[in-house]
């Protein structure tokens, strides 16, 4: 009795359950997704890293002390510190200050890579949610046509290849769409992973994105001065020219002082300093450093532009994509879409008046589906296009 009665609470707790799950937007996946990356924190810790390393920019050698005896008669003690020109240490200020500024860059790019994974794979599970909706319809319609060919072949209605047909045709269609339910599960749970969250939820239906105002035709490098890869380049141009800076601010004398007693005790105190010139003899180890500093900034300047050129070249691919697939969902629209139902409705009435088989019948509507099917394949590459172009541009 008790069993009874707890079967509708266990159905309506249930139903409460799947009814209550939150909608996950793709926003709200990107922004867990950020706070929960370890890259994330990572890139944190590594602009810190380099922001505690400017201190040590101004690296002074360490000062030496002494104790000995310069006239035999009595030991005094001295020190002397010696020290490169002060540019020096204000031009390795600078540049450490750039290497922060390319840490940052980096956890830019850390973070518009992660969006563009989670946007991609939220999209793949927006896409395979459709297609279980829709394949679980013609599932469903198959489903009913096999059970009647069964029923109408034992009775000796129809012959064994239009039952084995109907057979084979739902057997094809129902693996598909068990196959797209593993898929879809498995999708949501790498959401799930990537989140860090265990709550279930749902998803946006799929629709088609905005397209980016004026991206279609742009392929200049302006188009590329957000995208974070770039302005990690662009920084590391001004960093090498910061490094030459310093490379050629080493050449010049260093600085050294000290304080030396080599009198004897009465010497006044303003005769015991010493102060000098570390005078820069070995020039070829000067020069090479900064050829070699020049050498670096040409090979930045270049992988710079060689990039915006990888840039431009996939722009110019993902375009070409998004014009085909846009060409595609204008069809379907307005032709594909009208005339697949045309054909299914056409052909459910002929079959349900006896003026066609199975087979054709199956082969009709069949085809007829495959063009929603396609429909939503066409959506779902023309969202992939407009996310690699937001990416490819900085703007995810």
């Amino acid at each position: 009795m008790l069993f009874k009665y707890a079967i509708p609470f266990i159905l309506l707790l249930i139903a409460n359950v799947c009814f209550s799950q939150k909608t996950l937007t793709v926003e709200e996946a990107v922004e867990k997704a950020t706070k929960f990356s370890k890259n994330i924190s990572a890139a944190d810790q590594l602009v810190l890293q380099q922001k505690k390393l400017i201190k040590a920019s101004v690296n002074l050698p360490n000062p030496e002390f002494f104790w000995e005896s310069p006239t035999g008669k009595f030991y005094t003690g001295f020190f002397t510190q010696s020290m490169e020109f002060p540019t020096v240490y204000g031009k390795q200020v600078q540049l450490q200050k750039q290497q922060v500024v390319i840490a940052e860059k980096e956890k830019l790019r850390s973070a518009s890579e992660l969006s563009y994974q989670i946007r991609m794979l939220y999209l793949a599970a927006q896409y395979n949610e459709a297609l279980v909706n829709e394949l679980h319809l013609q599932d469903s319609v198959f489903g009913k046509l096999q059970v009647a060919a069964q029923r109408q072949y034992e009775a000796g209605q129809i012959d064994y290849l239009q039952k084995t047909y109907t057979e084979n045709e739902y057997g094809d269609l129902h693996n598909q769409y068990e196959q797209s339910v593993i898929a879809g599960e498995n999708l949501k749970a790498q959401l799930q992973y990537w989140t860090g969250t265990e709550e279930f939820f749902q998803l946006q239906p799929l629709t088609i994105m905005l397209l980016p105002d004026g991206l279609i035709s742009i392929t200049d490098s302006l188009s590329f001065e957000q995208n974070p890869s770039v302005g990690i380049l662009n920084q590391e141009i001004i960093a090498s020219q910061k490094n030459l800076e310093l490379q050629k601010s080493k050449a010049l004398p260093g600085l050294a002082f000290g304080y030396f007693n080599q009198g004897e005790r009465t010497t006044p105190t303003r005769l015991r300093f010493r102060a000098g010139l570390t005078i820069p003899l070995w020039f070829w180890q000067y020069k090479s450093g900064i050829q070699a500093a020049k050498i670096e900034k040409d090979v930045s300047v270049l992988k710079s532009e060689g990039f915006r050129q990888q840039l431009n070249s996939e722009m110019m691919n993902v375009n070409k994509e998004l014009k085909v697939n846009l060409q595609s969902y204008n069809y379907f629209q307005k032709t594909g879409l009208p005339k697949s139902m045309e054909i299914i409705n056409t052909a459910k009435r002929f079959f349900e008046s006896g003026e066609t088989d199975y087979i054709n019948y199956l082969r009709n509507i069949g085809s007829s589906w495959q063009t929603k099917l396609k429909y939503l394949e066409t959506i779902n590459n023309i969202n992939i296009n407009i996310i690699t172009i937001h990416f490819l541009t900085g703007k995810l």
